[in-house]
């Protein structure tokens, strides 16, 4: 891929994946909250990068939620998220998968509205 726009969309249609099957997940009740969360926490990754790439904005490889989110902020992107949330749900990403590790509380309520309101967010930037 050559172009930012390139870049963006390939990564918005990421985030998109990962927001469906958190709408999945979020639908059965049974479904493991860490699981659920963890396509939260991808979503909104997979977007804050889509955001970052579109501005011309270079980030590292990460997958600190609040790395990237404050990163986004310090360059002027005013995306419609909670940086406490961002901290929370963060976690999600990788360490929530090793024993003895607790996670951060976050509902499944609170992170659809976050998801569902950053990625009708990106989508206007976007396009």
């Amino acid at each position: 891929m050559s172009s930012h726009s390139e870049q963006a969309t390939a990564l918005f249609e990421s985030a998109q994946r990962d927001r469906q099957t958190f709408r999945i997940l979020l639908r059965d009740p049974e479904s493991p909250l860490e699981t659920t969360l963890f396509h939260a926490q991808q979503a909104l990754e997979k977007g804050l990068k889509a955001a970052l790439v579109a501005q011309g904005i270079l980030f590292p490889r990460t997958h600190d939620l609040l790395e990237l989110f404050d990163l986004a902020v310090n360059n002027g992107l005013q995306a419609p998220l909670a940086r406490d949330l961002m901290a929370r749900l963060g976690p999600y990403a990788v360490e929530f998968r090793y024993l003895g590790v607790i996670a951060p509380e976050v509902s499944r309520e609170e992170a659809a509205m976050a998801v569902e309101a950053f990625m009708g967010w990106l989508k206007e930037r976007l396009s």
